[in-house]
């Protein structure tokens, strides 16, 4: 639901600045936008700066006041408790990860505004357990050279002297099953995950989390550790939604539940939604 509001969002922000948005809204039908981000940054995010670009806070603030100009700031509990307006325009922002630039730098601009947002977390990452395997490989790419990164993915694959021509390409193409690999690919490069987890924080701890909601904002779950599901067998992505909504909901005392899938709902067996519904709870998913 999501991806089709986004491209909706992006389709007023990019293409149709001049047009009338109420007559836009009445011909798609589509009156709630869901538009969401992952990180607002003006400093350098080694994490994420090989995966995509990271926008400014120049530039969310002027998708914010775009935003404004023409639809009003929805908390997503009133959207799924219905409590809204038919037929006006609304948006129910959103962000994805975790990230610790939620509380640095998203919120004071949001509170600001008084725009509410909903927070999605992967379980495993709160308080810098442990971190994304994109951003593990974003980060190789960024500190190890790359005859380096050649070298050691082509030893740990038994390529012997063969050289791995593209390591970046290599790296980036791998999924959250090859999550053993990249561990042991930067032990081998000696980068220590744990080192940078320790000393950049990059995600929200417990105290970060509890402030934004007593700012008046809201989290759901995002899956534990962020596959794509569309990777990982029924079973797993079950046990992905579970254990991580089951987690949020409890360490933070949530009444509503809501679960964003990681990466997109592509892949996702149908057999799961009912599941969640149902036996999870969980109110709504994107």
């Amino acid at each position: 639901m999501r991806g089709f509001k986004s491209i909706y969002f992006n389709t007023f922000n990019k293409r149709n600045k001049n047009a009338d948005i109420q007559q836009l809204a009445q011909k798609t039908g589509v009156h709630i936008v869901f538009p969401f981000y992952h990180v607002i940054s003006d400093n350098p995010v080694p994490h994420i700066n090989k995966l995509y670009r990271v926008k400014t806070t120049a530039e969310f603030k002027q998708d914010l006041e775009f935003l404004l100009q023409h639809f009003t700031p929805l908390h997503i509990d009133d959207y799924a408790a219905g409590n809204y307006e038919k037929g006006k325009l609304y948006f129910v922002l959103s962000f994805d990860d975790g990230l610790s630039e939620m509380i640095t730098t998203v919120a004071p601009i949001l509170n600001q505004l008084h725009i509410p947002a909903t927070f999605f977390l992967n379980s495993a990452f709160i308080n810098n357990k442990d971190l994304f395997y994109r951003y593990k490989v974003s980060l190789l790419l960024n500190n190890v050279p790359a005859e380096v990164l050649s070298k050691q993915i082509a030893e740990i694959i038994g390529l012997g002297k063969v050289k791995i021509q593209q390591p970046d390409k290599y790296l980036l193409q791998l999924t959250w099953k090859d999550n053993k690999f990249i561990d042991n690919l930067a032990a081998a490069c000696k980068y220590s995950f744990s080192d940078f987890l320790n000393q950049q924080q990059p995600y929200l701890t417990d105290s970060q989390i509890s402030t934004l909601l007593k700012a008046g904002h809201s989290i759901g779950a995002h899956s534990i550790d962020h596959p794509n599901y569309s990777t990982i067998d029924p079973q797993l992505q079950f046990l992905q939604t579970r254990d991580s909504m089951r987690s949020v909901a409890e360490q933070f005392n949530l009444t509503n539940k809501y679960f964003a899938f990681p990466f997109t709902a592509d892949g996702v067996v149908k057999e799961l939604f009912p599941a969640m519904y149902n036996e999870l709870n969980i109110r709504l998913s994107f």
